[in-house]
């Protein structure tokens, strides 16, 4: 990066990564400071949430202050007894504050959101029609903690199941790639069974990120995001500031060439 020019205007790619989708938006609100423009968006599951938000015209800073409110807890309501724990309310207020718009082709920025097929176990990618929320809050649904979503007939899951990192959605645009993918190589050696599936888990998507990364211009995986609980909000302030520190350096850098 050290000989790197940053690009004025780039495409998106934001994985999955539930709580760590703070970090995503610490380097988006440093690319807005900086007038970067984004030209599109591809994402999966709170990626998907969070390009949402980014392409009905909510800054980066706007959205995390509404993910950080007690209100947008109200998203989530307890369902023991159907076959998952929790599902996702709709209708809740707090939902339009992040995404207004009724289908893709109102929003500001293209989108891309990713999703997967319960039936079929295949991924759908979603860019166009009045299924936008619909869409969106599929993508979220962690199976079996959230309920699946019906989008035009099918019953769809969250998208990183099957894709995590949609990265191909973007090469259509011809913008340099800013992928930010939320889950670092796990390095420690595993000492219980619980820790090994892990391992495994983790073995198993880093094969599938590193053709992937190379489609990127710019590819952003911290490993400081294995400190920071994946459903938890108690890290979310650390996960932000995380982002925010990374893209400066990377800005700063570019701009002693």
């Amino acid at each position: 990066m050290e000989n790197y020019q940053f690009p004025r205007e780039i495409t998106l790619c934001l994985s999955g990564g539930a709580a760590r989708g703070a970090y995503q938006l610490g380097v988006v609100s440093v690319l807005e400071e900086n007038g970067i423009k984004i030209k599109a968006i591809s994402g999966t599951s709170v990626g998907a949430l969070i390009g949402a938000s980014l392409a009905c015209g909510r800054s980066a800073a706007y959205i995390f202050k509404v993910i950080q409110s007690k209100e947008f807890r109200s998203v989530f309501q307890l369902s023991l007894g159907h076959g998952y724990l929790f599902k996702l309310n709709h209708n809740a207020k707090v939902i339009k504050k992040l995404i207004d718009k009724e289908s893709f082709e109102a929003l500001e920025i293209p989108l891309h959101v990713t999703a997967c097929d319960v039936e079929d176990e295949s991924p759908v990618y979603y860019n166009r029609g009045a299924i936008f929320k619909e869409a969106v809050l599929a993508s979220c649904s962690v199976a079996p903690l959230f309920a699946p979503v019906h989008v035009k007939g099918r019953m769809v899951v969250d998208g990183g199941l099957v894709d995590n990192f949609p990265v191909e959605q973007l090469q259509q645009y011809g913008y340099p790639i800013v992928g930010i993918n939320l889950f670092p190589k796990y390095k420690k050696i595993p000492t219980t069974i619980l820790g090994w599936f892990k391992k495994n888990i983790h073995t198993a998507w880093q094969s599938k990120y590193i053709p992937k990364k190379e489609l990127c211009s710019i590819y952003l995986c911290n490993e400081k995001l294995l400190d920071i609980k994946v459903f938890s909000f108690r890290d979310i302030d650390k996960a932000y500031a995380l982002g925010r520190e990374e893209m400066q350096k990377i800005i700063q850098r570019s701009e002693k060439r």
